[in-house]
């Protein structure tokens, strides 16, 4: 497919064009710890009230690193616009959220 052929889904906002992106592998936001804190990272774990929800998901500093939450929510979309966004969904291997480890946990030092 030419660039001139490529389909992009997105929504207008006050006139311009704003395209969505959305990542065939779901992303889990974890809380990002410190490397000292030897433990697993606690899950975002989301309400059924929060299902089919254009959500933005913050992070705010606590005493061992940064706990994930929901900062903003929309009203529920529409099936077929949940559909719609599936259905012209793309791969992206890169993600916005922390890493699922605090620092450097798990790396091994070259001496």
């Amino acid at each position: 497919m030419s660039n001139l052929e490529k389909q992009t889904i997105g929504i207008i906002h006050e006139g311009h064009f704003y395209e969505i992106l959305i990542n065939k592998e779901p992303i889990t936001f974890k809380e990002d710890i410190y490397p000292q804190v030897a433990r697993d990272p606690m899950s975002l774990t989301f309400s059924d009230e929060d299902e089919k929800k254009l959500i933005m998901v913050s992070y705010k500093a606590t005493g061992e690193g940064h706990e994930p939450s929901i900062s903003e929510k929309s009203n529920q979309l529409p099936e077929n616009a949940i559909e719609l966004l599936l259905k012209y969904s793309v791969n992206n291997n890169g993600s916005f959220s922390p890493s699922i480890v605090g620092g450097s946990v798990n790396l091994q030092h070259d001496n």
